[in-house]
């Protein structure tokens, strides 16, 4: 693949920090969504960790009697 012309290397700089601070925001607003939806779970089946990735890897595998 050849290289880009300097013109288009040079818009690419000149962009890249706003597109860098776009991505810190993106990425800090999906975090801060994340903890609040992690924060108002509410559990619905208290199961150990080892039956609940059992019953998902078997259905993984297509049990449908899971």
């Amino acid at each position: 693949m050849s290289e880009l012309p300097d013109n288009i290397k040079a818009i690419q700089e000149l962009f890249r920090p706003r597109f860098e601070a776009q991505n810190a925001r993106m990425e800090a607003l999906a975090a801060a969504a994340f903890a609040d939806r992690l924060a108002n779970a509410t559990v619905t089946h208290d199961v150990p960790a080892e039956e609940a990735l059992a019953v998902l890897d078997a259905h993984a595998e297509g049990e449908s009697n899971v």
